[in-house]
């Protein structure tokens, strides 16, 4: 129990960590904000930073892999009777849904991973593997005989589709919501191989 219960107050700081990291990037920018000013943030040391990340930009990291555990855990709490196209919109909305609590900090977060080379690339690096993590949770919607590539596939649409959604939500201040540009982006892809996965 004392073993389970380090490893998630461990995974407790390394979030809080990445989420003052993300919050300060947006407000100061990313170049602005030094490594002090994150620890102190969470009221840690330094040290303890260097504990769980190499470098200040493996927080951004931490933030595409977070983000992925919640995605999971959403795709967990359905079945594979439903189509795969529901489950995922479904999914994506109560992930984007947490957007609506702090629109200004997300849109400047997604303006400083696109002006930021390092970081995009790094973002683009970890949506790779986030995309593998995916695929693998999809498995169920895919019968045996389906081609390994289907759930790559689809993974890989879903994330490129929020992405985008995301990328021109930060651009468009006169649109409130995400999930409106979330569903045209669904309703667009209607049709697609995401649509013809799972449901009975």
């Amino acid at each position: 129990m004392s073993g389970s219960l380090t490893a998630r107050n461990k995974d407790r700081t390394r979030r809080e960590l990445a989420e003052a990291a993300s919050r300060l990037f947006a407000e100061r920018g990313y170049a602005s904000t030094t490594i002090q000013d994150i620890v102190q943030a969470v009221d840690v040391s330094p040290r303890t930073f260097f504990r769980y990340f190499p470098c200040k930009e493996d927080v951004v990291i931490a933030l595409a892999s977070f983000s992925m555990d919640d995605v999971l855990g959403y795709v967990a709490e359905h079945d594979p009777d439903e189509p795969l196209e529901s489950v995922l919109r479904a999914t994506f909305t109560e992930l984007l849904s947490t957007v609506r609590a702090e629109p200004e900090a997300a849109r400047s977060f997604q303006r400083t991973l696109r002006e930021t080379p390092t970081l995009r690339g790094r973002w683009l690096e970890e949506q790779r593997r986030n995309r593998d993590r995916l695929a693998e949770a999809l498995a169920p919607w895919f019968p045996g005989e389906s081609s390994p590539l289907a759930a790559h596939l689809v993974a890989g649409i879903a994330l490129v589709t929020v992405d985008e959604v995301m990328a021109l939500w930060a651009d468009q201040p006169s649109e409130p919501d995400p999930l409106r540009l979330l569903n045209r982006a669904f309703d667009l892809l209607a049709g697609s191989l995401l649509s013809r996965v799972g449901g009975k």
